[in-house]
């Protein structure tokens, strides 16, 4: 078909490019703010490279292994130019990867996905990222679907588990140094140990795959063939063709990717006109961008969980007493109080401060929305309370 990207032509092409660009460079290089050297290097061979003449070695050791070129390019060019400006976070340091692995150990990221390419609409990438954060994924982002998110309004950095890792595809190379950090610190696998390290990012424990949108250059293509290397399924909603690739509709990327990884999450989708997910607790709302403010110390604010009888309390029904949020000033403190009745045959009168307590979780899962008790941003789509709290305030 006319206009398509054959992917073993383009892949070839790349592995061929990436060995003249490492023929090619000089001099000593290295990343900071990590005990792990070049690390997917360190984990794959054991040595610690920092400089173009054993760079090549382990290149030409590991059978021009793209990862391993990518990476070598990468901490090159880095040392060479300096970091990518802001967003972009480009090499992670090892002591956030220490608190991105703990949220991987206690369940509240269940995998993790690299989105690369340019995605054809805002909507289509702003939807897939949605998705992936209200299933408890960790995203990494890397190319063109990074401005195009941000042109569509969508926030990205660590605090909302939607990573830039920089401008170009091929800055996806940190994502897999990221992976193989989380395996040489939490999952036992000694630097060196190859075989170890494939068992483990290919046999469900490192839960991740890719998803891949048009405008790779034949490197980045390169580079993201050789994540099936690591087990990571490459799911494509762009204009590729041949090869190992998954081809995939854009409403269909996350589920197909966690069904073929078995992350399994049960996720009840709530009608209200904004995104609701672990991944916006706690995030701040800065005071220019407040809308209202209930509580946080400039008026009384309290919630308040009761239980009562079953005669007594009508599912999901939310009465409003006094105005409507529109209705108030910008900028204002206003009084609020949360006042949440419960029945049930299981229900005990010792779940009421339990549950009580959720209360605060569930209302920051809200974007845009944070509960200290509650400040709302100015560009929280226009809702009624009823539409805000009828699910969550669902117990």
């Amino acid at each position: 078909m006319p206009g398509l990207t054959d992917i073993n032509t383009t892949v070839h092409k790349g592995n061929t490019l990436l060995k003249e660009d490492i023929g090619i460079i000089s001099g000593t290089f290295r990343y900071g703010e990590t005990a792990y050297h070049l690390p997917v290097i360190y984990a794959l061979t054991g040595k610690e490279v920092h400089d173009a003449t054993a760079a090549r070695e382990v290149y030409l050791q590991t059978g021009e292994n793209a990862l391993v070129g990518a990476e070598i390019l990468e901490a090159y060019q880095v040392t060479a130019k300096g970091p990518d400006p802001d967003p972009y976070t480009g090499f992670i340091g090892d002591s956030t990867i220490r608190k991105l692995g703990y949220s991987l150990v206690d369940g509240s990221i269940l995998g993790l996905a690299l989105v690369v390419g340019t995605p054809p609409s805002s909507g289509t990438a702003a939807a897939i990222c949605r998705e992936l954060q209200e299933k408890y994924m960790l995203t990494f982002l890397a190319g063109g679907v990074i401005p195009v998110l941000r042109e569509a309004g969508v926030r990205v950095g660590l605090d909302y588990r939607l990573i830039p890792l920089g401008p170009t595809p091929i800055k996806g190379i940190h994502f897999v140094d990221i992976l193989v950090r989380v395996a040489m610190m939490f999952g036992g696998v000694p630097p060196g140990d190859s075989t170890r390290l494939l068992k483990y990012a290919s046999e469900q424990r490192a839960k991740a795959f890719a998803i891949v949108f048009p405008g790779l250059d034949e490197e980045s293509a390169a580079f993201v063939d050789a994540l099936r290397i690591l087990g990571m399924p490459i799911l494509s909603v762009g204009d590729y063709t041949g090869g190992d690739w998954i081809p995939v509709k854009a409403e269909e990327a996350v589920s197909r990717g966690m069904e073929l990884k078995e992350i399994r999450v049960k996720v009840t989708a709530i009608p209200i006109p904004m995104g609701c997910s672990p991944a916006f607790e706690g995030k701040s709302i800065r005071k220019e961008e407040m809308y209202i403010e209930f509580g946080g110390g400039r008026s009384p604010a309290f919630e308040l969980l009761r239980m009562r009888p079953l005669s007594e309390v009508h599912d999901s029904q939310v009465i409003v007493i006094g105005p409507e949020i529109e209705q108030l000033k910008e900028g204002s403190a206003v009084p609020l109080a949360i006042l949440i009745d419960v029945a049930g045959k299981n229900m005990r009168k010792d779940y009421e401060p339990v549950l009580e307590r959720r209360i605060h979780n569930f209302v920051n899962y809200t974007i845009r929305f944070r509960n200290c008790t509650s400040v709302i941003h100015k560009t929280l789509p226009k809702f009624t309370a009823p539409q805000l709290f009828q699910k969550t305030a669902k117990f």
